[in-house]
């Protein structure tokens, strides 16, 4: 089964278990017993934190919702607090969706009601499993807290709902990229876990402080949007450390001034290539990331080597084919870069495992990780160098035609034809190359 076809089993499985949960459990919610004020309290405030959605990577998203979340975890009964959870946060992506229709004027893909369902039950299991842990020993905003037992019951039930949250996602990411879901789990949250764990802190003090005035969780918004402020600034750093390693990788283009522009026509056409082969837009993000800074570990090599005006000899070359280790270990204490890093390395890795650093063969290399090779040995035999002159588009792609099956994997080369070949002409001036994305 193809990796996102299993992600997307994985989301309809979590989808239809908390729909099943939610069918089941209907007669328990107690709607007619229900605290109306308090909950269009906490649904409001819910619904100004999402939206308000801070991206934490390429495929996580996290929202100060979670504080509001929890408080409904201590404020409602069970099934309320989840369906209260999974409403607002499959209303929220409902939301999202029709403001990028109104934006580009495109029709919604189908994966739309899939994310849908995912996001809502998520929230919705999170907050059942949340729930029920707090309810086993009888702890809620109203009962307070009767001594050390309960604040750790407190701290588990908000663990759980945070990890119930992140897995599902990292699990449904690990699927579709095939890594481990563990280490994107880690990955994902070491930057900011305490500015979650003050997320789950502020929800618990708002519940306690709601218990005699149910319009209070709208105050905790305040904080709350300080809390967002502080994670914000955490993920600006991590991103200020990325666009710093993206200027570090143009610095090495213009080393050489004919490869100057290198990374980003390699992103360029790495990112076309993705598309036609039908990619996620998760893996073709991860993939232009990559593009951008594939060479970065060219910073390293000797100028004697990097700009030598001809061909290198097989000790110069064995120093030249350090570059993609050495790559990938300028990019590994990065966290933003985790998952960049394995298509770091493998850049010059050959579909006939006679490729460089490790020689594996194609077939055991995901197929994203054959795609920027195709296009990064697309722009350079299209690029000038000081001992040769440029090949034609017509003749470059000619030679992928060739090495289809040797140097490259078949179908991305196939990919890269039938989406590049259209642009031949127009692709060789400057100006037109952004057309082939």
């Amino acid at each position: 089964m193809a990796r996102r076809r299993l992600s997307e089993v994985f989301r309809l499985g979590v989808g239809l278990a908390a729909l099943g949960a939610f069918a089941a459990t209907f007669g328990r919610l107690g709607l007619a017993h229900a605290d109306w004020w308090l909950i269009a309290s906490l649904a409001t405030a819910g619904i100004l934190a999402l939206e308000f959605p801070l991206q934490i990577s390429l495929s996580v998203k996290v929202s100060v919702a979670s504080a509001v979340f929890f408080a409904s975890v201590l404020l409602l009964p069970v099934w309320q607090a989840a369906a209260l959870a999974g409403l607002l946060q499959s209303v929220d992506i409902c939301v999202a969706a029709y403001r990028k229709v109104r934006r580009t004027g495109e029709r919604p893909p189908p994966v739309v009601a899939l994310n849908v369902l995912f996001n809502g039950a998520q929230a919705y299991l999170a907050a059942t499993l949340g729930g029920l842990i707090l309810a086993s020993g009888g702890v809620s905003a109203r009962s307070g807290l009767a001594g050390p037992f309960d604040a750790l019951l407190l701290m588990v039930a908000a663990a759980a709902m945070f990890a119930t949250n992140i897995m599902a996602v990292s699990i449904a990411a690990g699927l579709a990229t095939r890594r481990n879901p563990i280490q994107l789990f880690v990955s994902t949250n070491r930057l900011v876990y305490v500015q979650f764990a003050s997320l789950y802190l502020l929800g618990a003090v708002a519940a306690f402080a709601a218990v005699p005035f149910a319009w209070l969780p709208l105050l905790a918004i305040v904080p709350a949007a300080l809390l967002y402020h502080s994670l914000r600034q955490r993920v600006e750093m991590g991103r200020d450390a990325m666009r710093a390693m993206e200027r570090m990788a143009e610095e090495v283009d213009r080393r050489d001034p004919y490869t100057f522009n290198h990374s980003q026509r390699v992103a360029i056409y790495t990112h076309a290539i993705a598309r036609e082969l039908g990619l996620s837009s998760v893996e073709i993000d991860i993939l232009e990331l990559a593009a951008k800074v594939h060479d970065i570990g060219k910073i390293r090599i000797p100028d004697s080597v990097l700009l030598k005006p001809g061909p290198l000899t097989p000790a110069e070359r064995r120093v030249m084919e350090t570059h993609s280790r050495l790559g990938y270990e300028i990019l590994r204490p990065f966290s933003e870069y985790e998952k960049v890093l394995d298509l770091v390395l493998a850049h010059h890795e050959r579909y006939d495992g006679r490729g460089y650093p490790n020689g594996i063969v194609g077939r055991r290399l995901l197929l994203s990780a054959q795609v920027i090779p195709v296009a990064d040995s697309l722009d350079a035999m299209t690029t000038a160098r000081a001992y040769r002159g440029a090949r034609s588009w017509e003749s470059a792609l000619a030679e992928l035609r060739r090495g289809a099956g040797t140097q490259w994997n078949p179908q991305v080369v196939e990919a890269a034809v039938a989406v590049l070949m259209p642009h031949a002409e127009t692709a060789a001036q400057p100006t037109a190359k952004p057309a082939v994305a």
